[in-house]
């Protein structure tokens, strides 16, 4: 993960707002980091990167800039390349992400096919200095935070901000914008992923096709359902059905293949060592629920046999009982831990329990989070954010002593219910409005999470110089899921429960692997599950806390 930056005023001063967020931008890249700066057209352009190594055989400085003076910020992971065989040939498995976007790019390759052939997460800055032009962009999938604020005559771009920045924004997942430095004002040209389907006021002049078409891979009517038919079946049953039985084991593959890339693709030294070490280098955001327990399972399955897997659970004090840190999430990991013990006996499990007091969280709120978090400012954001944050530090007890992940990688659940159908308020749609209906509140949730969730919550979480990975946003996974239809995903109607109907098809996954007693748990907020937010308050009311 890195945390970059980049404005272009008008004038011979640079921009002072980079102090502001320093900082935080600092500690999101603790391995290395660097400033450039040059003059555009009448405008001062400052660029600085800060980086933590997780890919290539050594860390690689940013702001990377080429032969030709082009100038590249990258935050992110590419996973997978479909580029021509020609740029595959030329870089090597030593090289990081960082030189083969810029050697393509320096050798005349077009930005426009290099981010649709890119598989992973990223947000990227990009200065073409030939043309002066100006790329800014995040992901199809909104995966990685970059905010900005444009103006007339000033542009700033950060991967983080500080409530002192002014209206500073989330950038839209919603294409690749390019800015011309040669125009009168910096206003951006939009090459929109042809996917979204947002009205906006941007200058359109291309579509950029990222994912296929979503259509129903087989085109099924919920009627003839063998769960519309029978109200008594349980999870061994439904498995025996060919209705559920390919559909399961795709997914079983496609989130397998997702873990694999997320959990080895990372340096084989952690946070505290230089060169190889035997300490933990990937820690998971555990509440036991069903997302996190199958993410450590598919973990065990390929980190090192030697290494152990830290399971971090936060838990925070209850205000009106001090010292009380019990909340239904404590409970259910330790359940879920001893599963994975059966399932993985040689595996060294380190369960982290995180006990945040009442006044560790006013103080770390006030100080760090609320900036994180910032532009967003719900009651939900605030409990999110918070709870995300001390999770992410990895700092609590293990085995009663006093421990810290040294993790380089944190997995985490983030998309499985958007996907698979597990909020509640599904159920009341369906039993409402029907099976179209809900379909177009999955699609709705999923368009949403970059700027409802996946933002704020790569900004808490990076906070403490580690790297979030989203096994569930995998773009092979998104793929396979969206093009099943929601009754092949989830059937939230009764007689079947909440333990049943939600994430059905996951459950079942689950279920198949032996995760027996997670497959059965209940869909729980994180901010319920960690008691830190109060049932009294409406999340989407602005908090007078940030």
């Amino acid at each position: 993960m890195c945390g970059i930056f980049c404005s272009f005023v008008k004038g011979s001063a640079a921009c002072g707002e980079i102090s502001k967020c320093r900082s935080s931008l600092q500690k999101r890249g603790p391995d290395v980091g660097s400033t450039h700066q040059v003059y555009v057209n009448g405008y001062t352009a400052l660029f600085s990167g800060n980086i933590l190594w997780t890919q290539g055989e050594r860390p690689t400085s940013q702001p990377y800039v080429d032969r030709k003076g082009n100038i590249l910020l990258w935050n992110g992971d590419a996973y997978s390349w479909n580029l021509t065989s020609y740029y595959q040939m030329n870089a090597s498995i030593k090289d990081s992400d960082t030189k083969i976007i810029s050697d393509f790019l320096c050798e005349g390759g077009s930005m426009e096919l290099l981010m649709t052939s890119v598989h992973g997460p990223y947000s990227i800055i990009y200065y073409d200095c030939e043309q002066q032009v100006l790329w800014v962009g995040r992901d199809p999938i909104g995966r990685i935070s970059l905010l900005w604020n444009i103006s007339a005559n000033k542009l700033i771009v950060t991967s983080v901000g500080h409530k002192d920045i002014a209206d500073l924004e989330e950038v839209p997942a919603i294409g690749l914008f390019r800015f011309d430095l040669n125009a009168c004002i910096l206003e951006p040209q939009l090459y929109q992923w042809s996917h979204t389907r947002f009205d906006c006021n941007y200058n359109i002049p291309n579509e950029l096709q990222y994912f296929k078409q979503t259509r129903v891979q087989h085109v099924t009517n919920p009627e003839d359902s063998i769960l519309q038919q029978n109200d008594q079946l349980n999870m061994s049953e439904l498995l025996l059905h060919q209705e559920f039985c390919k559909n399961v084991s795709n997914l079983i593959h496609y989130l397998s293949q997702s873990v694999e890339k997320r959990t080895t693709i990372n340096p084989k030294a952690c946070k505290m060592c230089e060169f190889k070490c035997d300490h933990a280098k990937i820690a998971i955001l555990f509440s036991g629920g069903i997302d996190s327990a199958l993410l450590a399972l598919f973990a065990s399955k390929y980190v090192e046999s030697d290494e152990p897997i830290d399971l971090l659970n936060v838990s925070f004090e209850r205000p009106a009982n001090s010292g009380n840190f019990e909340c239904p999430d404590r409970q259910t990991c330790l359940n879920t831990l001893e599963e994975l013990k059966t399932l993985c006996p040689t595996r060294r499990w380190n369960l982290i329990k995180i006990d945040i007091s009442s006044v560790e969280l006013q103080q770390k709120r006030f100080d760090t989070i609320r900036h994180l978090i910032y532009p967003l400012k719900t009651v939900l954001d605030d409990s999110l954010g918070c709870s995300l944050w001390f999770a992410s530090r990895g700092l609590g007890k293990c085995n009663g002593k006093s421990y810290k992940t040294p993790a380089r990688v944190l997995l985490s659940g983030m998309g499985a219910d958007e996907l698979l159908g597990g909020y509640t308020r599904y159920r009341k749609i369906l039993q409402r409005h029907g099976w179209q209906s809900l379909n177009e509140e999955l699609d709705k949730d999923f368009s949403k999470i970059p700027s409802r969730n996946l933002g704020r919550d790569n900004r808490v979480c990076c906070d403490h110089g580690r790297q979030l990975r989203t096994p569930y946003l995998d773009e092979n996974f998104v793929e396979f899921i969206r093009g099943l239809s929601p009754w092949q995903r989830c059937w939230p109607k009764e007689p079947y429960p909440i333990n049943l109907g939600e994430k059905l098809l996951l459950r079942l996954a689950a279920f198949k692997m032996g995760l027996i007693n997670a497959a059965c748990l209940p869909k729980r907020a994180l901010q319920f599950g960690s008691r830190i937010a109060n049932k009294k308050e409406n999340g989407s009311d602005l908090s007078d806390r940030l």
